[in-house]
């Protein structure tokens, strides 16, 4: 509006100069030609541009494309500042491919290192960022030979770690009202305690203990009254975990947090972070007077909207010396400035040029019908900016952010496709393969078997189960991790039902209600709602304060319950097919607890196993593994011995002979009877108890009748693993679909 009034009003004004210059210009609004023309008419104005034959001269190219639109509009005016720039050799000119954004200033970091001192000194060197939200990764990452710095763009206070640390209390307060309980929901409370503002607060040794409180105990709900247990002492945590009752009791909150955080800073001038928090706290004082002022009464997430909005116009304002030390700015900051060395971060299309991201409602049509401005005219500006910026620099680096998203991004600028294509001069396009980032293929790890006999030894002791077997068979680099290194997955909070909860709330309702002795159809019938009811308290023991009426679990607890009726009405149908054979059910065991010591290499392995049944069917002793998932008949299944071993597949046979093994080693006086092993599949029940048995032919299965021959034969593959355990080295498995579902695959790299 003032260059508006200018223009219409130039004709009435004495001017006073003699001269008027207008140095550097580029795209020039209506309003601004008018002054130069009026100017140019009185015989003062003196325009000087900044421009390059490289793109001046290019009739195509859009950096030239508002000055050559000049030179038409003004051809009787000399074109002075047009050099040939970009045709003089450049002593460095390198385009890095980055994953990921910290990445990128992690490389800002590496080129300046190799900069003289002088030129980190002199105001030589500028880094711009295409992306205003890289500005604190570069900041957190610059080496500590850059001993001066002049940042000459503001930062989004939205994009500040602070206002963060405010979205997530919000957020914690909100779905507290929104659940309707005088509790917090987990995830809220873990991202309020894990933020580094909330560690400024609290003692680090109550945050701790929390912590281990959560998850030991599995709680998904948390009351106030087991929060301020370990804070009590602290007051910001309490008003922090308290339910606000209204908007006050928020900005009071806020207000103390920002009063605690300000303390330890009071005294250091400059710093980054009391910017921040005296930034923030003018927004909370606006906010606070809204609100005093308005006599209504308005919601916490109606709060949170409104300071959103307050928050997204500030920035975060810096200081620095513009004459000394490295100068770090934007793109609109760069404009008729020139440095020695320039590294660019964010070269990216989207972010430079930022193409047709700005919402409009009028359509692009209408806006060239009516001559309005376009992204187009938005991108040949930013053009302008960057090309000028590269045209008398010596060192030049771009850096763009390689990764892709959901959206495709991670595709390197235009700008940087039209400079390797139409620049004269070497560009060296290179991918950055830093040390955290040159593993970042899979690499073959390999454990060498050496000075790990103590480990060895001290697993072997505490006890070696068929499932450590199968881990060792499936990957032994897998094994050495969990059993011998001892790197073990974090617990976390089980919010839903997993497998392995509905498998426990299964097997231990049939090992309650079952009983030792005589089965019969009329047990079954007469205990099936107990067992169903068990079930569910199973559930809700496991899942602590967690609800079974809704979502996820409800529908698992329905399935444990439906795999269990199946299953019970399939041991109805059993018992009636061994009635008419004149035989009988006779459980003798439950959750049969087995161990047994074999002697390999001078090492005692302590073998055990848990089986979840033994029974007597007649006279056939069947023992008996429940799976709540599905198992195929292949699976309990082989030709030779050495598949149970070698074949990973075959891990469920492994394990029914290992039990079989083990439970004879202890009652050696039922060898010779007819013994059986097997899996009850909940998930796969029309075949009844899956035998282990031998293939005859690819059509033809034998179930294996458990004689000492069978043991023998069993013992001597189990020995051959448990020498590899103790000789060979621990290496990856070939087969990467075992990898998906593995605790270490980060470490592999897979």
């Amino acid at each position: 509006m003032t260059y508006k009034l200018a223009a219409n009003q130039i004709n009435t004004v004495d001017i006073k100069w003699n001269k008027v210059w207008f140095v550097g210009l580029n795209a020039l609004t209506k309003s601004e030609q008018a002054i130069i023309d009026f100017l140019k008419k009185e015989d003062i104005a003196r325009v000087f541009w900044d421009a390059d034959v490289f793109y001046y001269n290019n009739p195509l190219h859009e950096a030239g494309g508002f000055l050559r639109e000049q030179r038409e509009r003004w051809s009787e005016i000399d074109f002075e500042g047009v050099g040939d720039y970009f045709n003089q050799p450049k002593d460095s000119f390198n385009v890095v491919a980055c994953p990921k954004n910290i990445t990128q200033a992690k490389v800002a970091t590496e080129i300046i290192k190799g900069f003289e001192k002088s030129d980190l000194e002199e105001s030589n060197t500028a880094i711009v960022l295409a992306d205003e939200a890289l500005l604190f990764p570069v900041l957190h990452n610059l080496p500590s030979a850059i001993k001066q710095l002049n940042v000459t763009m503001g930062s989004p206070l939205k994009n500040s770690t602070l206002f963060a640390f405010v979205e997530v209390i919000f957020r914690l307060q909100i779905h507290a009202i929104k659940y309707k309980r005088k509790a917090f929901y987990y995830k809220d409370i873990i991202a309020v305690v894990e933020h580094p503002y909330f560690s400024k607060i609290i003692d680090l040794n109550a945050l701790t203990e929390f912590k281990r409180f959560i998850i030991k105990d599995n709680i998904v709900f948390i009351s106030k009254s087991n929060i301020t247990t370990y804070f009590k002492e602290n007051t910001l945590a309490k008003m922090i975990f308290s339910i606000w009752e209204d908007v006050g009791q928020a900005l009071q909150a806020f207000t103390a947090i920002i009063e605690q955080l300000r303390l330890p800073l009071v005294g250091k001038k400059g710093s980054i972070e009391s910017e921040v928090l005296a930034t923030f706290f003018k927004s909370l004082t606006i906010l606070k007077k809204l609100v005093a002022e308005n006599k209504f009464e308005i919601e916490l997430k109606t709060l949170q909207v409104v300071m959103q909005q307050l928050v997204a116009k500030e920035t975060i304002p810096f200081k620095g010396e513009p004459l000394e030390g490295v100068q770090l700015m934007g793109i609109l900051e760069s404009r008729t400035l020139d440095f020695k060395n320039v590294i660019m971060l964010s070269v990216n299309e989207g972010k430079l040029p930022k193409g047709k991201s700005v919402n409009s409602f009028i359509p692009y049509d209408m806006k060239r019908y009516f001559k309005l401005p376009t992204y187009t005219e938005s991108d040949a500006v930013f053009a302008y900016h960057f090309y000028r910026l590269l045209q008398r620099a010596k060192n030049i680096t771009l850096i763009y952010n390689s990764e892709t998203d959901d959206f495709g991004s991670g595709e390197k600028s235009r700008f940087i496709t039209q400079l390797l294509s139409e620049y004269k001069g070497e560009i060296k396009d290179v991918v950055y393969k830093g040390e955290d980032l040159e593993n970042s293929t899979a690499t073959n790890i390999s454990i060498e078997n050496k000075g790990l006999a103590s480990e060895i030894e001290a697993w072997a002791k505490k006890g070696v189960s068929p499932s450590a077997i199968n881990k060792y068979n499936n990957c032994s680099l897998s094994f050495y991790y969990h059993y011998l290194a001892k790197i073990r997955v974090d617990d976390a909070v089980d919010e839903y039902a997993d497998a392995s909860t509905m498998g426990t709330a299964i097997h231990d309702a049939l090992d309650k209600a079952y009983p030792l002795g005589l089965l019969n159809e009329q047990f079954i019938k007469d205990n099936t709602s107990f067992i169903l009811k068990d079930i569910e308290d199973n559930f809700v023991s496991a899942l602590s304060e967690q609800g079974m009426k809704e979502g996820k679990n409800y529908l698992s607890l329905q399935i444990a319950q439906k795999l269990t009726t199946d299953f019970l009405a399939l041991e109805i149908q059993l018992l009636k097919k061994a009635a008419t054979d004149n035989k009988r059910v006779n459980i003798i065991g439950k959750e049969v607890q087995l161990t047994h010591f074999i002697t390999v290499d001078g090492i005692d392995f302590n073998l055990t196993g848990k089986a979840d049944r033994v029974d007597l069917e007649g006279d056939t002793l069947r023992i008996i593994d429940y799976k709540t998932g599905k198992v195929d008949n292949k699976e309990v299944a082989f030709s030779e011995y050495n598949e149970i071993i070698d074949d990973v597949g075959k891990a469920k046979a492994f394990q029914l002979l290992m039990y079989a093994y083990l439970y004879l080693k202890m009652h050696p006086n039922y060898i010779g009877l007819d013994i059986i092993a097997g899996n009850f599949s909940f998930k796969n029940l029309k075949p009844g108890l899956l035998k282990v048995s031998k293939k005859i032919n690819s059509k033809q299965l034998e179930v294996i009748n458990i004689t000492q021959a069978v043991l023998d034969d069993f013992e001597s593959q189990l020995e051959i693993v448990l020498k590899k355990i103790n000789n060979d080295s621990f290496v990856q498995t070939t087969e990467l679909k075992h990898c998906e579902w593995c605790d270490y695959k980060m470490i592999c790299k897979r």
